[in-house]
């Protein structure tokens, strides 16, 4: 990712090694697949999974999409087998608008600002 480094100095964790990439999981017929835009996986025994989405104004979270984003955390955890810390990270334009409504899906967001420092 070209921005990787503002990524890590936004979310608090330059100092800590991380490996990023992305992850998907195309499921059998009957389940539900899922795919994670950036994963950061890190040392500290913590991932990021962010969510990347660009609005022309704050990014507004519905009950239907809070729902795919729960979803997608379930399909990770139990594909992945990981035992680490989750944090669920929106990175947008322009912030999340309505992430007071679901509280405890989201940790962190970075708005793009943060990027471009």
């Amino acid at each position: 990712m070209k921005h990787n480094t503002q990524l890590k100095i936004a979310l608090g964790v330059a100092s800590v090694h991380t490996e990023t990439s992305m992850w998907r999981y195309k499921a059998p017929k009957g389940e539900q697949g899922t795919q994670i835009d950036l994963l950061i996986d890190r040392q500290d025994l913590c991932i990021n999974i962010c969510e990347m989405k660009f609005s022309i104004d704050e990014f507004v979270i519905s009950k239907s999409y809070a729902t795919e984003l729960e979803n997608k955390l379930k399909v990770f955890r139990s594909n992945t087998g990981t035992r680490k810390t989750i944090f669920l990270t929106m990175v947008t334009t322009y912030g999340v608008k309505s992430i007071k409504n679901y509280p405890g899906l989201i940790q962190q967001e970075v708005k793009m600002d943060a990027l471009f420092k």
